[in-house]
Formats: structure tokens, C-alpha cells, sequence
């Protein structure tokens, strides 16, 4: 059998499993059906001649003609119930049976036509997605019918051997115009495994980097414990809340770590659904409000500005350029949280403060890991884990969004996020599946 050939019999075979499912679906549907209108049948006939009498616990009776086929035995078939003073009441089920099967019959003649409709379009769906497949066979099998020099193999097969990760400028070239294509693949291939492999070599240094300094601080005030802190309280007070604050810097930076891992090989869930950015602007400036007394904040939405996304990502992206601008904002100074529709028909919300202001050379690089403005600035003092930008910016991206960052020193920024009407895959006013 012909690699094509195995392509279509798998086809095949998957169109047959689909189809036979979908009967079994049906008939256990009808079936089900079926047996709910039976009891609901028998129940109304026991609520009608018991009344207020009626009962769980009354005397029962389902029978058919003991003779003759099975028609002839639901022909003949009788429900009887006795109530609590020894009364009989019977009904005749062969008329209802009659026309339970004349109501199951029309409803499967009615379900299958779309059914078949279905299985049709199943089909087409399966032949869509087997189409590459049925491609890469004919090619394989026309490449089974082409004489290769084997030596030209062993070449190909000890070049990308020597080929390494770690070397930037690692290639191949055969020279061979049979194999230029495999080796325009190989080599692109290369590529991205070197530029993944330096931005993980990249991600780990600066990690292993910024635990260095806490692990320090703990290392140093542990010390300080042991040789003084027993018997002094005020040592022993400053040193365990240093040891808490690092503890916590430490938690937090793992915990956004761990988050861009996630989000770096496609582990992080991302529900999107239709939501209202105004309301969601709204919530963020009332928590605001109760948590964050040293600024005054303020609300300019426009609302409601319906777009699709995750709104728990979405809502962590907009704290995180809340918590910059509280951090580097002066106390007392006014924060404003806001949304509208800019003159692209896009959803945006916006953070805008009076602080410091942002470097014209650093303004490239704010959204990069780790890339602080202010290499002197520290933990407590306004810095932070160089990360929050980052994680805002990958949410942002997500979306199919992007930033729209202004700022002068010594005046303020203004950090806007733009989001498209809808998110990847979720139609407009539709919340997506599971």
C-alpha cells in the first residue's frame, strides 16, 4: 500500500468512527427521550385519578399480553395503580405506544438528514486537515523513487552532527542543489534553536543574578543571628524583618518567573470572553482608592467599551502599570486611570502619573526582563524585579494588542494599552467554549 493510499484508508477510517458515533449519539438520545415521556405519561395518569390521594408509595403494575409478537405484547400492554383505600385504577398503553414509536420515527427521520449533514462536513474538515499529510506522502514517495548518491547522505548526516546550539554562525551548505531545500530547513531550524537557546542562557543568568542579592541579605542577617541576635531584641527584630521582606521579594520574583516561563512555552491559560474594559478600569481604580492612600487617583472611562480577552490577565497587566506609577510617583501626587476608543475603533485603557519620567534612551528597553532605568535605585526605595513590564507586556501581546508609551522627566508618563475589538478566536459577542 502506497503511502497515499494509507493517508486515505486513515481518512476513512476516521470519517466511519464520526459517523458511527453519531448514530449511537442519536438512537441514545431517542432512546432516552423516549423513556422520559413514558414516565412523565404514567406520572400524569397517577396525578389524575389519585389527586390529592397520589403517592410514592402506591401499589404499581406494568404488564403486556404474555402471546404473540412483541407488537402485539405493547398492543395489548397496561399500566394499573392501587391507592391507599385497595381502589384499581388501569390504563390502556397500546395507543400511547403507538404513537410514542410514530413521535420517535419522526424524529429520527427528521435528525438524520442533519446528521448526514454533518458527517459531510466532518468529512471535508478531515480531508482540510490530512491534506498535508497526503502532501508529505506523495513527496516522500516521490522522493523514495530518486537515485541519491549514498556518499552524498553520510556528507549530510556528519555536517549536522558537527552542528551545535552554542555556535551563532553554525550552517550547513552540501554545495548540492538536490539539497538545497533540507538544508534551508536544517539551517533555519538551527537558527531558532540558537536564538532560544541565548535567550534561555540570557533568562537564567539574570535570574540566577537577581536571587544572588537576597539570598545575600538573608545569608548575612542569619549570621548576624547566630553570633548576636540571641541576646539582643533589636537585632534579632531587625534581622527577622529583613529576612521577611527578602523572603517576600524572593516569592514575588519566582512567582513572576515562573509566570514568563509558563507564558514562554505556552502553559499559561488564557480564557478570553467578552468584557467591558470601562468596568474593568472602574474596579481597578475603586481597589485603588482603598489600598493606596499616599496618591490621589482618578477616573476618565468611556464607557462601556465592550472588547474579548482574559479579563484576570487583563486586570493583572493594569495593576502592574498602576504599581509602577505609584512607585514612582511623589506622595500626594495624582495618578489617572482611564479608558477610551481611540481613532482606530480600538479599546484602550491608559495609566498616567506625575512622576519622575522615563529616559529618552531607555524608552526602548522598559518592556525588556530585568532592565531597570535606574541602576541605583534598590528594593524599597522604587525599584523592583525589572520583570513586571515584561509580564505586562507579554499579556498585552497575547491579546494582539500593543503599548503606546509617552513620557518626559521630571514630567510624568503615560502608559496606553490598545486592544483590537476581538481576541484570537473568540468571535464578537460570543464567550468561548470550555
Amino acid at each position: 500500500m502506497t503511502e497515499t493510499k494509507r493517508v486515505r484508508s486513515i481518512a476513512r477510517r476516521v470519517n466511519r468512527s464520526f459517523l458511527m458515533r453519531a448514530l449511537f449519539l442519536l438512537l441514545l438520545a431517542n432512546t432516552l427521550l423516549a423513556a422520559l415521556a413514558f414516565a412523565l405519561h404514567l406520572l400524569t395518569f397517577e396525578k389524575a385519578a389519585l389527586g390529592p390521594a397520589w403517592s410514592v408509595k402506591i401499589g404499581r403494575e406494568l404488564s403486556a399480553g404474555s402471546t404473540g409478537s412483541w407488537f402485539t405484547s405493547l398492543n395489548s400492554a397496561f399500566y394499573r395503580i392501587v391507592d391507599s383505600e385497595g381502589l384499581e385504577h388501569t390504563i390502556a398503553l397500546g395507543a400511547y405506544f403507538r404513537d410514542l414509536g410514530a413521535m420517535v420515527l419522526t424524529g429520527i427521520a427528521v435528525q438524520v438528514p442533519f446528521i448526514l449533514l454533518m458527517y459531510a462536513g466532518f468529512r471535508r474538515r478531515t480531508g482540510n486537515l490530512l491534506r498535508p499529510l497526503r502532501a508529505m506522502a506523495a513527496t516522500a514517495q516521490e522522493l523514495s523513487t530518486l537515485q541519491f548518491d549514498e556518499q552524498k547522505y553520510h556528507q549530510l548526516e556528519d555536517a549536522i552532527d558537527s552542528l551545535s546550539v552554542q555556535s551563532p554562525g553554525a550552517r550547513i551548505s552540501m554545495g548540492n542543489s538536490e539539497l538545497t531545500g533540507l538544508e534551508t530547513a536544517v539551517n533555519n531550524l538551527i537558527g531558532r534553536m540558537h536564538e532560544s537557546y541565548r535567550q534561555q542562557t540570557r533568562f537564567v543568568s539574570d535570574a540566577s543574578h537577581e536571587l544572588r542579592t537576597p539570598i545575600a541579605v538573608i545569608r548575612g542577617y542569619a549570621d548576624l543571628l547566630s553570633r548576636w541576635g540571641k541576646d539582643d531584641a533589636q537585632v534579632m527584630a531587625e534581622s527577622v524583618a529583613a529576612i521577611q521582606q527578602e523572603a517576600d521579594n524572593m516569592q514575588r520574583l519566582v512567582e513572576q518567573l515562573l509566570f514568563l516561563a509558563r507564558g514562554d512555552s505556552g502553559r499559561n491559560t488564557f480564557s478570553p470572553a467578552p468584557l467591558d474594559l470601562a468596568e474593568l478600569v472602574r474596579e481597578a481604580y475603586e481597589e485603588y482608592l482603598l489600598i493606596d492612600k499616599t496618591h490621589h487617583y482618578r477616573l476618565k472611562a468611556d464607557g462601556p467599551l465592550p472588547v474579548s480577552g482574559d479579563e484576570v490577565m487583563l486586570k493583572q497587566a493594569l495593576r502592574i502599570l498602576a504599581d509602577n506609577a505609584a512607585k514612582f510617583s511623589p506622595r500626594e501626587s495624582i495618578i489617572t486611570l482611564g479608558c477610551r476608543k481611540n481613532g482606530k475603533g480600538e479599546s484602550c485603557l491608559s495609566v498616567q502619573d506625575n512622576g519622575a519620567g522615563i529616559a529618552g534612551e531607555d524608552l526602548p528597553h522598559i518592556f525588556e526582563r530585568f532592565y531597570r532605568a535606574d541602576p541605583a535605585r534598590v528594593r524599597g526605595q522604587g525599584g523592583g524585579t525589572g520583570l513586571g513590564l515584561a509580564i505586562a507586556k507579554w499579556i498585552v501581546d497575547r491579546h494582539s494588542g500593543y503599548f503606546d508609551v509617552y513620557s518626559r522627566e521630571g514630567v510624568g508618563t503615560r502608559i496606553t494599552v490598545c486592544l483590537p475589538a476581538h481576541a484570537p478566536g473568540v468571535e464578537a459577542g460570543t464567550a468561548p467554549e470550555g
